[in-house]
């Protein structure tokens, strides 16, 4: 069975709630989601939260990240780029692939990684579009 990670960063809760539940509906499932508690503004994420969205990671055949995000979605982005086996970027401009500083470097120059351009609504047919021999047919 197929796996996936979120990387919650720049997403409201409804946005990766609407993410997930397309992905559960491709028959994938994932092993580490975030509370819908994690979203607030206010909310502190303590270390074993970490430990365990590291874990969701490395245990995942698909990382997925809309970016730009945080500071937190390029260390998801680098610890996936080692431990996943496909890296889903997503950006609704594509001058976010491009290098512009050496932050970014990775984002335009790594080989591997599946840079899409769209918006955030339009991920679930963008992740069908590039993964339909992983998705249960069945399913939809």
């Amino acid at each position: 069975m197929t796996t996936f990670y979120i990387s919650p960063s720049s997403l409201s809760y409804k946005q990766y709630a609407s993410i997930y539940s397309a992905a559960v509906s491709f028959g994938w499932s994932a092993p580490w989601s975030w509370s819908r508690e994690s979203f607030r503004p206010d909310y502190v994420i303590e270390g074993h939260m970490l430990s365990k969205a590291l874990l969701g990671i490395s245990r995942s055949d698909i990382f997925i990240a809309v970016i730009p995000g945080t500071c937190s979605t390029l260390v998801e982005i680098g610890m996936a780029y080692t431990l996943c086996e496909k890296l889903f970027i997503v950006s609704k401009d594509p001058v976010h692939f491009t290098q512009t500083g050496l932050c970014d470097a990775h984002l335009s120059a790594l080989p591997g990684l599946s840079r899409v351009c769209c918006g955030i609504e339009d991920i679930p047919e963008m992740l069908l579009k590039e993964y339909l021999y992983l998705v249960d047919v069945a399913n939809l």
